[in-house]
């Protein structure tokens, strides 16, 4: 029996040998939201959930091929892009973005992790400002690369995070969500785009072991923008399916553990605010 190809999004980013985060954690998000995934690996890391021990950066070449190769034979709708670990890996991945003018882009800067250490060089943030954040449909930066992206010290409040959206949201002319916000219990994005700003919140555990938030709701939003979402749905859809995930996660004996990629949403945790 003949089955149509369902809409497919790529994963640029790292390898994360744990499966918690990266590529592997986009894919599995695609897929419990429905949408093929296809992967190109910017580089292979050894890690588990206690960190990461050691990177191979993959070829520049190597990484153009494997966006030509499967943007030849796959019906590609939505892009995500993660961890590009050099400023010459992130300038092929702009140029070929460039190539493919209508494809929604969501850009996941993997600037700085949740506890606020960096993550990229200065000169990488550079070409992520100049080449690849005005090719973008969305970035979706933590509070700390907010920060860092808007020329801010800090962004605490809800007021920072709108601060710093409409700061980025000028200066490159994509929509921002802004993301780690929130009261006790509480856990909230604020979109700048621009139609405006938008509050969306859910449900919070507080659970600090708990990884791979970040790159599930990148990938969720990719994932219903990749089936012809708009950016207000897509950041809905996303918002309850990581808060799900993270009250599902599983968890090792000491307490460390992921997110559950392989839930089903449930709107019914989300408030959207304008």
């Amino acid at each position: 029996m003949h089955h149509p190809f369902p809409p497919a999004a790529i994963s640029i980013g790292a390898s994360d040998s744990s499966g918690g985060s990266g590529v592997q954690a986009d894919i599995k998000t695609f897929t419990a939201l429905n949408c093929y995934g296809a992967s190109v690996i910017t580089a292979v890391t050894a890690q588990g959930f206690g960190g990461v021990k050691a990177v191979h950066a993959m070829p520049d070449q190597l990484i153009r091929a494997q966006l030509d190769a499967v943007a030849n034979d796959l019906p590609i709708t939505a892009v995500k892009v993660g961890l590009c670990p050099s400023a010459s890996a992130m300038r092929v991945v702009a140029r070929w973005i460039r190539e493919h003018p209508n494809l929604p882009v969501v850009v996941d800067p993997v600037a700085f992790d949740a506890a606020g250490v960096a993550l990229l060089q200065p000169e990488v943030v550079e070409v992520l400002r100049k080449e690849l954040l005005p090719r973008a449909t969305l970035v979706t930066p933590n509070r700390h690369e907010a920060a860092l992206l808007a020329g801010m010290d800090e962004v605490l409040t809800s007021e920072d995070m709108e601060e710093a959206g409409r700061r980025i949201q000028k200066a490159h002319g994509c929509a921002v969500v802004v993301t780690g916000g929130g009261a006790s219990g509480r856990s909230l994005d604020v979109l700048v785009a621009l139609d405006g700003v938008r509050h969306v919140e859910s449900a919070a555990a507080n659970r600090p072991k708990i990884r791979g938030a970040g790159c599930a709701h990148s990938a969720a939003i990719t994932a219903q923008l990749a089936k012809g979402d708009s950016l207000r749905e897509a950041l809905t859809t996303a918002k309850a399916y990581v808060a799900a995930a993270y009250f599902a996660a599983a968890t090792l004996p000491d307490g460390r553990g992921v997110v559950w990629h392989g839930v089903t949403v449930d709107d019914s945790t989300v408030v959207p605010t304008v």
